[in-house]
């Protein structure tokens, strides 16, 4: 009998547009974590988030969007920064590098992460406190991946 529970791949220049498309019709969106930028918190692969709707208001630093950065590649990274409408988005297992969107360029918000098969709704405290205090620990952050990269 043939698995009817396999996944599926999709190239992201076809799923992610398809997912924005959704979103923007009021849907949730569950996706598996595809990289590394968003390491500790979510790992490559074994890791998901649900996607969903926001008001421009929600976009402020700490949140975690999917959106199309300046240079039109579409990413899953948190705000660090807002000045205007004019978005600084960061991987949390990015050192340094960071991006540039326009609100007017999100496709969602992350509404929770599922991490080892538990979710972590974004608006409690458990999530808050993870993000909060990794924001906080940018200076150290370095060392804390180096230790996380070696578990």
């Amino acid at each position: 009998m043939a698995n009817s529970n396999h996944k599926k791949l999709i190239p992201n220049e076809v799923l992610l547009p398809e997912v924005a498309r959704l979103i923007s019709e009021g849907h949730t969106v569950t996706l598996t974590v595809r990289g590394n930028s968003m390491n500790p918190f979510l790992v490559d692969r074994r890791d998901s988030i649900v996607l969903g709707s926001f008001a421009e208001a929600d976009l402020q630093p700490g949140i975690a969007v999917l959106a199309r950065e300046s240079t039109g590649r579409i990413v899953f990274h948190r705000i660090i920064s807002r000045r205007g409408s004019v978005l600084t988005l960061q991987g949390d297992g990015n050192l340094r590098a960071t991006e540039q969107a326009d609100t007017a360029d999100v496709m969602g918000i992350m509404l929770s992460a599922i991490r080892k098969d538990k979710e972590y709704p974004c608006s409690e405290r458990t999530w808050q406190r993870y993000s909060y205090w990794w924001m906080k620990l940018t200076p150290v952050r370095r060392w804390l991946l180096a230790v996380f990269r070696r578990i």
